[in-house]
């Protein structure tokens, strides 16, 4: 082949691949200045319609802006608040939150909890619905959930956060941390027998109000995050002052005093054992159920 048209067809397909190359560059480009500007959009885009998904996350938003509620979960804490009444419910017990429902509301903003919802919300993501989720270990993780809905809610007014903790949750705001009240063990189940830590929900709000958890430090090696499994023996020869013991409904336990080897124990004889509801000690449920498990431990220690 004559070197003349060797250097110009070489020429030609090195041009191609630059040009190809080029080209690429400049659609890469494109997409991602298009994905950049589309997540913007969603952030920026101002929030008129919220769907929760947990108890707790729709009591914060109807204290914050409670008209942009579209969609809440179905729960027991809520069968009194007719606030709620009209507000179509996207869940029912343990039943998972209706996606299709969800989508077709054409929510601004989706609020779920971490480790429960993380499925749900990355679908909802996804097809660019804007999620944030939180995660309540401690009291510091409550008030950084109030904070983030009301920044999210485009309000970001400290001074309304505020207000919410210092009235919904006024039983709970002045702290004790002296720990010199007499000693507890909360059953949160009887069988098997598990008991939080101060790693927990429970556990963090006890040691808030200056209650004596005996089992404040144990570690947990059950399969449940901030609970410890606790032995029979255990409990009779730690022989707790009080016992409060954890129910998800009415009655629940009603032979326990009588059962051994509770039976033998201090509290029971001295008539020290209290029941509490599941939801504002285990279960944080709303700001109602936690302000009223505050203001029960202080009336009881």
């Amino acid at each position: 082949m004559n070197l003349k048209y060797y250097n110009l067809i070489l020429s030609i397909l090195i041009g191609s691949v630059l040009t190809s190359c080029s080209n690429n560059g400049i659609e890469f480009k494109e997409k991602n200045q298009n994905r950049l500007e589309s997540n913007n959009y969603i952030k920026n885009r101002k929030i008129n319609k919220i769907v929760t998904l947990t108890s707790l996350s729709t009591d914060i938003v109807a204290n914050i802006s409670p008209d942009k509620l579209v969609a809440i979960p179905g729960s027991s804490l809520f069968k009194d608040v007719t606030m709620f009444d009209d507000i179509p419910r996207i869940s029912q017990g343990r039943t998972p939150p209706d996606l299709e429902k969800i989508v077709s509301l054409k929510p601004d903003l989706v609020i779920g909890s971490k480790g429960f919802h993380d499925k749900i919300l990355g679908k909802l993501k996804d097809i660019n619905i804007q999620t944030i989720y939180y995660e309540l270990s401690d009291w510091n993780s409550l008030e950084n959930t109030i904070n983030l809905i009301s920044t999210k809610l485009v309000i970001n007014d400290l001074e309304k956060s505020n207000k919410i903790i210092n009235t919904n949750l006024k039983e709970c705001v002045d702290t004790n941390e002296q720990n010199k009240k007499p000693n507890v063990v909360v059953l949160a189940s009887i069988k098997p027998i598990l008991s939080p830590n101060s790693k927990s929900w429970a556990g963090n709000l006890l040691q808030r109000l200056g209650i004596n958890s005996l089992t404040k430090d144990l570690d947990a090696k059950s399969e449940f995050r901030g609970y410890v499994n606790l032995s029979p023996e255990w409990l009779v020869k730690e022989d707790p002052d009080n016992l409060i013991i954890i129910q998800t409904r009415t009655d629940q336990y009603v032979d326990f005093e009588k059962s051994k080897p509770f039976s033998n124990l201090k509290a029971v004889k001295s008539d020290k054992v209290y029941r509490f509801n599941y939801y504002g000690l285990i279960n944080a449920g709303s700001l109602d159920s936690i302000n009223s498990a505050c203001l029960k431990l202080r009336k009881i220690f």
